[in-house]
């Protein structure tokens, strides 16, 4: 039987709904960068930016994790996000429409909720669940967040580009469309987004639950409460280097989301708005197979074996992508894709969550982000330039030589990382306040 079940059922229905929207956001504002603006170029300077800005909240963020309970965290993750956005909409219809800078604040303010939202959501997750679930949890969470995405990946195709009523082809299926759709606003979009917080925090407030994991109160300053995560990796080296390189599956899906796969799609496939969406769509779909049935295509595999595994299909994927310039292999590659980051994140949460306690685990998580962040910071950097704008063939060739070296590190440590075993039961016996 899952322990606390209700309040399971509402952090995750509360976070469908706001994740929906979320992600119209950002499925419209990296098109817009591309499409309206016709920049490549100032887009990944805003992603440099904003991702630069992560690096010094993610590290607080992971302290506010460990400190306080999380559902006020998720409470005010969620009135920042519905203020923030209810003004730029508000303003967008003022005005007739939303310059750069708040665009670009849009684009920010998500990014630093979900680096608040995503460490808060696991270690409670962690917090509320028996370790037999773990596993089972985290592909739920895969589903019910990739299949949100799904949809708004669906929705977003037609509200950024538009749909005329007629004939059309949809995957390369004839469909008829008995009825237009108008393109929307970007203040639009924020809108719903601002509206969909509202939603959210109606049923966040009321949760209730009971505790599994034993946590305590912490009334070190901040610089020593980051430094006991930084002490348990110390004690532990073999899990930074599982935190290292396993997540680099994810930096690369980061930059094909809001860098490369914009781009792709506007100059090198010279394709609408609506095959970026649907491209998103079917890495959500990718993803949501993936949290259906990961758990029984890697039932007689480690966990770090998944991990091996799925970065290689990833690998594989990008050098696909150096030669291809079809969009139906585009759509194929970006499922596997989905398929591939979502198994990934199943299998490497749930590694973390077996071998990091939750009382540390927001500042170990906090520490496994800033090496992230670095890793996209160079990479940003990197393939902004104009000759990687132009010669897109190069950057996917990057990513794929980085997966490689990820899987080849993973391997080395394969059994030495298989075999770890962690003494979480110091941090149950008392404060970590000293």
């Amino acid at each position: 039987m899952l322990e606390n079940k209700s309040a399971i059922i509402r952090l995750f229905v509360a976070n469908s709904v706001s994740g929906f929207a979320q992600g119209l956001s950002l499925i419209a504002i990296p098109w817009y960068f591309i499409n309206t603006l016709q920049d490549a170029t100032l887009m990944g300077q805003v992603y440099f930016t904003i991702t630069f800005t992560t690096l010094f909240w993610g590290l607080y963020a992971g302290t506010l994790v460990d400190r306080f309970d999380r559902k006020k965290l998720f409470i005010a993750e969620n009135l920042v996000g519905m203020l923030s956005l209810f003004c730029i909409a508000a303003y967008g219809y003022m005005y007739g429409g939303v310059p750069v800078v708040l665009v670009s604040a849009v684009w920010a303010i998500t990014f630093w909720c979900f680096n608040l939202h995503y460490p808060a959501l696991y270690a409670f997750v962690q917090e509320i669940t028996l370790p037999q679930h773990y596993k089972r949890i985290t592909s739920y969470l895969e589903i019910q967040g990739q299949s949100t995405s799904a949809i708004a990946g669906a929705l977003g195709a037609f509200l950024i580009s538009g749909l005329e009523a007629g004939d059309t082809s949809i995957l390369g299926i004839a469909v008829h469309i008995p009825f237009s759709i108008e393109k929307w606003a970007l203040h639009e979009v924020f809108m719903l987004d601002a509206c969909t917080y509202v939603i959210a925090l109606s049923l966040i407030f009321p949760i209730k639950y009971k505790a599994i994991s034993v946590r305590f109160t912490e009334k070190l300053g901040l610089i020593k409460r980051f430094k006991v995560g930084v002490g348990f990796l110390q004690q532990y080296p073999l899990l930074l280097v599982f935190g290292i390189f396993a997540p680099f599956i994810f930096v690369t899906t980061m930059l094909l989301t809001w860098l490369l796969i914009p781009n792709f799609v506007e100059n090198y496939l010279h394709a609408p708005g609506s095959v970026y969406s649907i491209g998103e769509m079917a890495f959500a779909v990718g993803a949501l197979f993936s949290g259906m049935f990961i758990g029984r295509v890697f039932a007689r595999v480690s966990t770090v074996m998944g991990c091996i595994l799925t970065t290689c299909i990833t690998a594989t994927c990008f050098v696909v992508l150096i030669f291809n310039r079809q969009i139906a292999v585009f759509y194929l590659l970006m499922l596997l894709l989905g398929l591939a980051n979502s198994g990934s994140r199943i299998m490497r949460v749930t590694y973390i969550f077996g071998h990091i306690p939750n009382q540390v685990i927001g500042r170990v998580q906090s520490v496994f982000m800033v090496i992230n962040v670095l890793f996209r910071l160079c990479l940003i950097a990197l393939l902004s330039f104009p000759f990687f704008v132009n010669h897109i063939e190069y950057a996917f060739g990057i990513l794929a030589s980085g997966c490689f070296i990820s899987v080849a590190v993973l391997s080395t440590f394969y059994q030495s990382l298989t075999n770890l075993h962690v003494n979480t039961k110091q941090y149950e016996k008392a404060p970590v306040n000293s």
